[in-house]
């Protein structure tokens, strides 16, 4: 839980720091550093979440309310760019590559806990 509220407020001080400038130039086609720099941020953000509340049987609404809230906090924090930085604008693209990479973090988080259940059957 330490690492979440640690990861959470770099990725709240990333976010709303107005010297930081990300970098739009195209990575691969149209697809800009910035976005994919969101998915990634988020993609850790929902692994952190979902490893943090694991323990609950309710893996279906738990894995739903992770996404929600990675994406809300990505469209938030996209508002309070607007609102509270003169050098950040707000974004529907930066907003669907958080929810994008918070999805990813919930398949690949998804994806080892199977892999690690199957490998301690098989033993």
């Amino acid at each position: 839980m330490r690492v979440l509220l640690i990861y959470g407020s770099i990725l709240t001080f990333l976010s709303l720091n107005p010297w930081l400038r990300p970098d739009s130039s195209s990575a691969m086609g149209y697809i800009a550093w910035d976005k994919i720099d969101h998915a990634i941020a988020y993609g850790i953000l929902s692994f952190l979440l979902i490893s943090a509340y694991k323990p609950h049987k309710r893996y279906g609404i738990t894995t739903f309310i992770v996404l929600l809230s990675c994406s809300l906090v990505g469209l938030l924090f996209e508002y309070c760019q607007h609102w509270f930085t003169s050098t950040r604008q707000f974004s529907y693209e930066d907003a669907g590559a958080n929810a994008l990479g918070g999805l990813i973090g919930l398949v690949l988080f998804w994806s080892y806990t199977y892999c690690r259940k199957e490998s301690t059957i098989k033993d």
